[in-house]
């Protein structure tokens, strides 16, 4: 197998570094796409609940609507930290998951639910809390904090 040159594998790595740049701006802007169109359906859901007075399901689904909101939020904030710095922030992805459980919490029917269920989500909440506690990482620079 002949060898690369130290330039061309430089070229190389640029290349690829480029390339992967492109698709975080991508991904970045279905971010926002999806992040405004959730704000949107959130203020649609307080409408609905005003004009048809079901207040306890609709609370829900707003709560539901604007958590998902806030995950898709840190979500693109975790991809322009990456475009600034060149590092993925893992406390912010672990505030991301731990968002999106609260979610799951609030929604499922707790009457059908069974309590296996339970105990992995629970569990699963405990790994995540940990990790938030023990990571301390600044969200906005992915820079670890002593």
């Amino acid at each position: 197998m002949p060898e690369i040159s130290e330039e061309r594998a430089n070229q190389l790595v640029t290349t690829f570094s480029s390339i992967s740049i492109v698709v975080y701006i991508g991904v970045a802007i279905l971010l926002s796409i999806i992040a405004i169109l959730s704000l949107i359906e959130s203020f649609l859901e307080v409408i609905m609940i005003l004009s048809t007075y079901h207040w306890e399901e609709g609370i829900i689904q707003v709560i539901y609507s604007i958590l998902f909101t806030i995950i898709i939020i840190e979500l693109f904030e975790t991809v322009t930290v990456y475009l600034k710095t060149k590092r993925v922030p893992v406390r912010a992805l672990l505030i991301v998951a731990l968002t999106a459980l609260i979610r799951h919490i609030i929604v499922i029917n707790i009457s059908e639910t069974e309590v296996y269920h339970y105990l992995g989500i629970s569990v699963v909440m405990a790994v995540l809390i940990a990790g938030v506690y023990l990571l301390k990482e600044d969200i906005h620079s992915g820079n670890l904090i002593n």
